[in-house]
Order: C-alpha cells, then structure tokens, then sequence
C-alpha cells in the first residue's frame, strides 16, 4: 500500500475531524508525515537487518554510550518495558551480531553493563540518516519563529498523546 493509498484511506478513521479547512489540511500532513516517517523507519530496519525492538534498544544503548553512561540490561529493560528475561534473549542478539559487549561495570564489579561497538553506530547512522538528514535540512530552512512554533506543536502534541496512552492509575488494578 502506498503513501497516498493510506493517507486517503485513513480519514474516515478518526472519531472527530478537525474543525476548519486549514485544520483538515494539517491533519493530512501530519498523516502523511507519519507514513513516510514508517517507509523510512522499515527501510533502515531492513538496510540493518534488525527487529524494530532491537533497533530501539541499539539506539538506547548508542545515546547513553555517547555521554558514557552504560545501561545495564536492567536499565534497557526498564526503558523498553520488556522483561529481564526479553532483555536478555535481546542483547544475545545484539551481542551475537557484534553491536554490544557486556563489560564489568566500573564500579561495581559483579554488574555488568552494556556497550555499543563503534560497528552498532555507523550502523544506525548509515541505516537513519536518511531520515535525519532532511529533517535537519527543512528545520535549517524554518526562520527562528518557524522553528518556535514547530517545536510548541510537536511538543504539546507528544504531551497530549503521552496522557492518552498512559494508563490511569483509577485503571489499574489494586496491589
């Protein structure tokens, strides 16, 4: 299925539509947005050979790694809400392709933390900048205010989204 296939397609799946033309127009882009963000996100998964999971989890480990601050399995874990048990069927995985080493933690000796190879980030780099880099490139071409009004939106549209698919406590189940 194509872009513009699932972009008309999917109109009639939200509940309300927006109120104005320019509204309607937005949601298209954003539609459209989304899709080509997932073309490109399944290109570099393939170009890396890789479960989106994995990918993810690479790209958690790259992150710390950069500022030095080596996850352990358990923090990778925790950041992917996967069990200790998925974890490590994951960084078997990881470890077997030659993007992570287990290394004792510094100061804790009988840890272990998680390492990415310099291999782990050309990969990603090679695989995402695709994606990246015209990203960059149309926010380097917004005006001061453009780009204000931009991160505002993506801001408070990451936030609503957030509070939706949290789970309310009143949902939960009691302990």
């Amino acid at each position: 299925m194509g872009t513009d296939d699932r972009t008309s397609s999917s109109q009639h799946l939200y509940a309300a539509q927006p109120r104005t033309a320019a509204g309607a127009a937005a949601l298209a882009s954003l539609q459209s947005l989304s899709d080509s963000v997932h073309d490109a996100d399944e290109g570099a998964l393939r170009a890396l050979q890789m479960r989106p999971i994995d990918a993810l989890a690479l790209m958690h480990l790259v992150d710390a790694g950069r500022i030095e601050r080596f996850l352990s399995p358990t923090d990778l874990a925790l950041r992917l809400r996967l069990s200790t048990a998925g974890v490590t069927k994951l960084v078997d995985r990881l470890f077997r392709d030659g993007r992570v080493e287990r290394r004792p933690h510094v100061h804790d000796r009988r840890r272990v933390v998680l390492v990415p190879t310099a291999t782990a980030s050309a990969d990603l780099a090679r695989a995402y900048g695709h994606i990246h880099t015209p990203v960059t490139a149309v926010i380097d071409e917004l005006s001061d205010d453009e780009a204000a009004v931009v991160g505002r939106f993506a801001a408070r549209l990451a936030d609503a989204l957030r509070r939706e698919n949290t789970p309310s406590t009143a949902a939960l189940p009691p302990v």
